[in-house]
């Protein structure tokens, strides 16, 4: 945990920690966060290791749909609401393997308005959950509630699509919440909490102030605090998952968000992987299944996997345990994985297409014969037809 003196700042360091949180975040609605953690979920559990997931999309809670389990058992809402339940009773079984749940808002009135207190009282909570990895599944946009459950750890992973809206909308996200992190770690040092909150209000569009600008003129009020500041933002260390990816050239703008993220906030933006469009998984998803647990050797559950995997193999997660020596960074490796996708992806569709080809091919024959037959009849009765009269 971050040691500072403001009452308001609260932040587990992953990597010193053996349960993992992971919060996963998008910076707007439809990037498929949800269906993210509950597959991300329902795969650690598959390899072995005890996973948590938890709704924390307070007002707008449905992880519970992508886990195909109904929403009838106490939820985070009903913590909040009645004093007398105790967090770890909120935990729910799954049909999947070494996988507990904890629901969300379980439609409660009046959940998505949380106070800082309680957000204090659900966070220590989730750091004494026994497990090995527990997955928190946010609320869409960048309100409060959603950056503080966000930097309850430094783990956080950011889900955008390679849509530019999407893409501006996850560096909307990271952009408040490193000055949330800021102001926080800062509440109630007054000179520097002052000027923070100044530099915060003269943000003005197309000229961004950038955190290394704002730490550098801290050093004018105190130059140890302005240390302390850059030591704070060394510790985010997010990882970026790119959904619905069409085509290698997707990629590219995830580049760009990683580059801005770094030149205006300072931070280290890694990429965890991709997973690719696919028009059938919509379908999968409103059936309210886990595709990990329904088709294991689709690409996406192949996916999903290997972002389990990275997981994983990253003991010191989220720091990532990558073969430099092969390539350059993460994003190399993610273009790596992606034209490797993308051209299984177009070899299964050319098969699938070739068979539906054989298919009709074979439906056409089938139809052919029936209208012969039906010819064949038809002669048939007339021929009858004919000696009758």
């Amino acid at each position: 945990m971050v040691e500072t003196n403001s009452r308001y700042f609260y932040m587990v360091i992953t990597q010193k920690r053996q349960t993992k949180i992971i919060p996963i975040a998008g910076g707007k609605g439809g990037v498929g966060k949800t269906e993210l953690c509950a597959n991300l979920g329902v795969r650690l559990g598959q390899l072995g290791y005890r996973t948590i997931v938890i709704d924390l999309d307070l007002g707008g809670s449905n992880l519970h749909s992508a886990l195909g389990i109904k929403n009838k058992n106490p939820g985070v809402g009903n913590y909040l609401s009645d004093r007398k339940l105790s967090f770890e009773s909120l935990l729910t079984p799954t049909p999947y393997p070494d996988v507990l749940f904890i629901p969300g808002d379980v439609l409660v009135a009046g959940t998505p308005n949380v106070a800082f207190a309680q957000k204090r009282s659900i966070l220590r909570n989730i750091e004494s959950l026994e497990a090995d990895y527990v997955l928190l599944d946010l609320g869409s946009g960048a309100s409060n509630n959603v950056v503080d459950f966000f930097l309850i750890s430094n783990s956080g992973i950011l889900v955008s699509s390679p849509h530019v809206g999407a893409i501006v909308n996850a560096y909307s996200f990271m952009k408040n919440a490193v000055f949330r992190f800021l102001q926080r770690a800062f509440s109630g040092e007054t000179k520097v909490e002052r000027f923070l909150r100044k530099q915060i209000k003269e943000r003005r569009p197309g000229n961004p102030v950038k955190v290394a600008a704002v730490i550098d003129a801290m050093r004018e009020i105190d130059e140890a605090e302005a240390d302390k500041a850059q030591r704070f933002i060394d510790l985010l260390q997010p990882n970026l998952v790119l959904n619905l990816v069409r085509g290698i050239d997707d990629l590219t703008i995830a580049e760009s968000l990683r580059d801005l993220v770094d030149k205006n906030l300072g931070v280290d933006l890694q990429a965890l992987g991709i997973l690719l469009y696919d028009e059938e998984i919509s379908a999968m998803y409103r059936a309210r299944h886990p595709v990990v647990s329904e088709d294991a050797d689709r690409l996406v559950s192949v996916q999903i996997d290997r972002l389990a995997q990275k997981i994983v193999q990253s003991p010191e997660f989220p720091t990532l345990a990558l073969a430099t020596e092969m390539y350059a960074d993460s994003y190399e490796l993610m273009g790596i994985e992606a034209q490797n996708d993308l051209a299984v992806h177009a070899e299964r569709t050319q098969t699938t297409d070739a068979r539906n080809y054989a298919d009709a091919e074979e439906f056409i024959e089938v139809l052919s014969a029936q209208k012969k037959q039906i010819k064949e009849l038809q002669g048939t009765i007339r021929n009858l037809t004919i000696r009758r009269g």
